[in-house]
């Protein structure tokens, strides 16, 4: 199918998406319709389906539209756009590398990396070549950007790592596994969606979070999920146990679940820098991939 005929058979839906954009900058209806576009194509190619077969509506209704805007405006240059996109995002990705880096100035240095991959330091022609042509808009942009500063990470190491010894290389070839290469020294697209790598990162960034606020809790709550959830304990069995009825022992576990949820939210927030929404989505990855309480808990 081609970008006309895509955009002409979902003009309704491109428009109702669009006029959700309450921060346009400079971009238009008809680049806005082009992106989406491309993005379609890219996707479901990449799944194997035949675009011309597919009902398109929830693939399109999916797409964050706000995010995709700036991410298309940032591309093209606009002021205003890159202030935003600092003011928004750049903490967070600076969390992101120093969590990987380890190291102040290193994570520095890998930022300025990034944002010269995003802003588009190299050029084909009169164009710039931006990485974030990329974004799909089917995850959080700061998702994204986060699964950027890591892939650039394990990049740079793999290149580094002929002169230098590695930590842990297997964890970088877990991470970069499907991965492309670089091509004379230039930075190619992701081969996997970044949405996955950001997947396995909030993944790992739940867990430590979830370590960390059974730790904070009180020593009674902390007791009461480790019967529950690692002892397989019925309320009625933990009650006798600690010599409440088991209604009691259901209000104090909702109380203590509510309490780990709170620090995890707090934790997500403090350590690794992410937004409101960006911790939704850890609490629903772990939902979706039932992250084992019982392997946390030990």
């Amino acid at each position: 199918m081609s970008k006309e005929d895509f955009i002409a058979r979902n003009k309704n839906l491109i428009g109702s998406l669009w006029l959700g954009v309450a921060q346009r900058y400079n971009v238009t209806q008809e680049q806005f319709a082009e992106r989406i576009a491309s993005i379609s194509s890219r996707a479901f190619k990449n799944m194997g389906e035949d675009e011309d077969a597919v009902n398109h509506s929830d693939f399109i209704s999916g797409i964050r539209s706000e995010e995709l805007c700036l991410a298309i405006a940032c591309e093209s240059g606009d002021d205003s756009a890159w202030r935003k996109f600092e003011a928004e995002y750049r903490s967070s990705m600076q969390a992101a590398a120093r969590t990987l880096t380890k190291d102040e100035p290193e994570a520095d240095d890998l930022i300025q990396f990034v944002l010269g991959e995003l802003y588009g330091i190299r050029l084909e022609g009169d164009r710039r070549l931006s990485k974030l042509s990329h974004y799909s808009g089917k995850g959080s942009l700061g998702g994204w950007l986060r699964a950027v500063v890591y892939q650039c990470f394990i990049d740079r190491k793999r290149q580094n790592a002929r002169f230098e010894q590695v930590e842990e290389p297997e964890d970088f070839d877990r991470l970069v596994s499907g991965m492309p290469s670089h091509l004379n020294g230039v930075m190619q697209s992701p081969a996997v969606m970044p949405d996955e790598i950001e997947d396995t990162h909030l993944h790992r960034a739940t867990d430590q979070a979830l370590a960390q606020a059974f730790k904070e809790i009180e020593a009674k709550d902390r007791l009461l999920l480790n019967y529950y959830y690692f002892d397989d304990l019925t309320l009625k069995e933990i009650g006798v146990l600690m010599s409440v009825h088991e209604a009691t022992i259901s209000r104090w576990l909702a109380r203590a679940q509510r309490e780990v949820k709170k620090k995890t939210e707090e934790i997500l927030q403090r350590t690794h820098g992410m937004r409101r929404a960006e911790v939704a989505e850890c609490l629903q990855i772990a939902a979706r991939t039932e992250m084992d309480v019982r392997k946390i808990l030990t």
